[in-house]
Formats: structure tokens, C-alpha cells, sequence
């Protein structure tokens, strides 16, 4: 395995992994029914910034562990600079279509109204509502990113 793939490894891992434990987080603390207490924005406020330092810091520990063991000396060419450019360009239209679901649902939700915004915001508060549309745009990324990885993944090694 090439360092660009054990590079993707880790981070499919550890996104799967610390995202993975952050929305089920999100999830778990609506199922209780959190969203209607007011400090529910700056817990998960908090538990986003340790998932970006965990992310951070288990990349850079993988990574540099990946670049400490033996592996063939291969540099990135054409091919790979191919498969990288091409699985980009997935990610990104998946990401204009996720975002733009997401935005056309939002205007829906306004364009109805109240009998909609009134249902929603007796169930959560306008603060936290705002949470969770801001988790749902990050989740857009996540995915988007995900794709990327694994795309590249199976691009390289179709092409090998």
C-alpha cells in the first residue's frame, strides 16, 4: 500500500470514527430531548471543538506513523494526480447537491410557514434549531469528504 492510500485510510477512519461518535452524540441527545434545554448549543459547541482536536491529532499521530514504516518509494504521478482531480470533482457535485437539498428544504419550511415553524419550534428553541441546521451543513461536508476519500481509494486501485 502506497503512502497516499495509507494517507486515505487514516482518514476514513478517523472521520468515520469521531464524527461518527459526534452525530451519534447529536442524535442521542435529541432522542432525550435536549433540544428544548438552552445550553444544548454550547455542549455540542464544545464537543465540535474536541472532534476537530481529536481529527487533528489522530491524523497527525497516524500519519506520522505511516511515514515512520517502511514503504516502496513511490511518487505521485499523472495517474494518481488523475484519480485525486476526478474524485474532487465527485465530492464537490455531491456537495452542491446535498447543500442545495438542504437549502431548498429550508425554503420550503419558510415559504409554508407557520404551521410548519410552529410544530418545529415547539420541539426545540431557536437557538438550537440553528444548531442543528448548522450540524445538518456539516454533515454535508463530512459526507462530501468521505466520498472523496473513498473515491480516490477505488480510483487508484483501478488503476493499478
Amino acid at each position: 500500500m502506497t503512502l497516499r492510500q495509507q494517507h486515505l485510510w487514516i482518514a476514513i477512519v478517523t472521520t468515520l470514527g469521531v464524527w461518527g461518535l459526534y452525530g451519534w452524540q447529536l442524535i442521542e441527545r435529541i432522542r432525550v430531548g435536549d433540544l428544548t434545554r438552552p445550553g444544548f448549543a454550547g455542549e455540542m459547541g464544545a464537543l465540535f471543538v474536541v472532534g476537530l482536536v481529536l481529527i487533528a491529532v489522530a491524523e497527525g499521530v497516524l500519519g506520522l506513523i505511516a511515514r515512520l514504516l517502511p514503504h516502496a518509494d513511490t511518487r505521485e504521478g499523472a495517474a494518481e494526480r488523475k484519480a485525486s482531480l476526478q474524485a474532487s470533482h465527485v465530492s464537490l457535485m455531491a456537495l452542491i447537491a446535498m447543500i442545495t437539498l438542504v437549502a431548498a428544504v429550508l425554503f420550503l419550511t419558510g415559504w409554508i410557514g407557520q404551521p410548519v415553524l410552529s410544530r418545529l419550534l415547539a420541539a426545540t428553541t431557536p437557538a438550537n434549531l440553528l444548531v442543528l441546521i448548522a450540524n445538518l451543513l456539516m454533515g454535508c461536508i463530512v459526507v462530501s469528504e468521505l466520498i472523496r476519500f473513498a473515491m480516490t481509494l477505488a480510483l487508484l486501485r483501478a488503476r493499478r
